[in-house]
């Protein structure tokens, strides 16, 4: 996981130079703030921004989730959310892994191991078969408008 505020994404050793990072971080700096809600293929296949908004929930209701093949940059717009990680020896699966949506979910722990918050203007890198729980409820923030880059981890492998 790697967390940080978006004007400081070039850097983090390796984003700047590799043109996958660097186009999904320029996409995120020119479009982000006015692209609709929806996907936006960013020139690969599996390769692509998700935009969305929704109300954060509180830790029993949301749920842990890790995918085996895509990287996220999940970039908070507006509002705030909170994301868990922890590691997947802490977690029981529930063995739903959908090939095609490219996630698996598991039961929520009573503790994970970090938890950060991507406030406007910040995103989190998570990295494939990185468990993350997000959607949570930050302080002050009862809804987030978000970006979810999806990186195919061939790509920048």
């Amino acid at each position: 996981m790697i967390h940080d505020s978006l004007p400081r994404w070039r850097t983090l050793p390796g984003l700047s130079s590799h043109a996958i990072w660097s186009t999904a971080f320029q996409w995120l700096e020119t479009k982000a703030a006015t692209a609709p809600e929806g996907d936006h293929p960013l020139g690969q296949d599996g390769f692509f921004a998700r935009v969305m908004a929704y109300p954060t929930k509180d830790r029993p209701q949301a749920k842990y989730e890790m995918h085996r093949k895509t990287i996220d940059i999940q970039y908070t717009v507006e509002g705030a959310e909170g994301i868990e990680v922890t590691d997947t020896s802490r977690l029981v699966a529930l063995n739903n892994y959908s090939e095609a949506a490219e996630v698996e979910h598991f039961e929520t722990p009573s503790l994970g191991n970090v938890r950060v918050d991507n406030l406007a203007g910040w995103f989190t890198i998570l990295f494939a078969g990185e468990p993350h729980m997000p959607q949570l409820r930050a302080d002050g923030a009862p809804s987030v408008r978000k970006v979810v880059v999806k990186i195919p981890a061939h790509l920048v492998a």
